[in-house]
């Protein structure tokens, strides 16, 4: 029986893998307390399941919050982050140049808009991890279009949540973008000289002046959103908010990428307050444009590019 393996193995005939041979990479701790550790782990997850049931949010699998398959579907939905801006009505112009670049991790559909649906509006925050390494790819691909990247021509670089608005706080009691901004740092995937400093804020408006931006149009967004974010003008954890930002460089981060306009009004106001927005950096695009995952047109690049705003 060895011979026969070892012949199998010269000649490179390919093996079949059992079962039970799966996942050979990950190999059993040796060490008595990482056993321990390790049933300690699946027993809560499997009482955490006993007494809350879990379901799989893209195919409904039991006691599961993502089964191996859609976690494979999600990886693969945004394995290639692409440029979206074109999509979205709010930031084209007239003649069809972007008014700000903006790199989304994958299309809103399948396993990805399952489970922003799900991590947003069911409260499954323990979605927050996969999220967080979806959005993880989409900012190192909007970071390597940054010009003089290492490090960032000797400045920081401020990464700014899109905020959720009152309402929406109140019904979930979390902000999902700052959620899953926080998970990047827990698991050191925030990238050096990057830092994340929540300048917006949300205006606050009489009650009959609110709509929800789902049952409006294109013209509807924008005049919703117009003039309802302002700055912060207080310290915010180690960073100190400047009446005069000098052209800082900042990237803005929203959740889903629908007309745009929200992400320009948030550009607009950093902007007027003297801030660079370079880019925005997002989950998913409600649609994504003709041609997204190939390069840009030396034309459109031109026009306005992260390479261009980070200048």
């Amino acid at each position: 029986m060895n011979n026969g393996d070892a012949d199998a193995g010269s000649s490179g005939a390919e093996v079949p893998i059992r079962p039970w041979q799966r996942a050979r990479h990950r190999e059993r701790p040796r060490s008595p307390w990482l056993q321990l550790w390790n049933w300690c782990e699946t027993a809560w997850l499997d009482f955490l399941n006993l007494v809350m049931p879990a379901e799989c949010v893209g195919c409904g699998a039991e006691d599961q919050t993502l089964c191996q398959e859609c976690a494979t579907v999600l990886r693969r939905l945004t394995c290639s982050p692409f440029r979206a801006e074109l999509a979205a009505e709010a930031l084209v112009g007239v003649a069809g140049e972007s008014h700000l670049p903006v790199v989304a991790a994958g299309e809103y559909r399948d396993a990805l808009a399952s489970g922003i649906l799900a991590f947003k509006n069911h409260g499954r925050t323990e979605l927050c991890l996969p999220l967080g390494r979806v959005l993880a790819r989409a900012l190192t691909a909007a970071l390597a279009e940054l010009p003089g990247r290492s490090p960032l021509s000797g400045s920081s670089l401020w990464l700014v949540p899109i905020p959720s608005t009152g309402s929406g706080w109140r019904r979930r009691g979390y902000d999902p973008v700052a959620m899953i901004l926080r998970a990047l740092v827990r698991e050191g995937r925030m990238p050096e000289g990057v830092e994340i400093v929540p300048v917006l804020a949300v205006r606050a408006r009489l009650p009959w002046n609110r709509k929800h931006q789902k049952a409006l149009g294109r013209a509807g967004r924008r005049r919703n959103v117009h003039n309802t974010r302002r700055n912060r003008r207080r310290s915010w954890g180690s960073t100190r908010l400047k009446a005069n930002p000098r052209g800082q460089l900042v990237l803005l981060v929203d959740d889903v990428l629908t007309t745009g306009a929200t992400l320009r009004e948030g550009a607009k106001t950093l902007t007027e307050s003297g801030f660079r927005v370079c880019g925005a950096v997002v989950l998913a695009a409600a649609r994504a444009p003709e041609k997204c995952h190939e390069n840009d047109d030396e034309k459109g690049r031109a026009e306005n590019s992260f390479r261009s705003k980070g200048e």
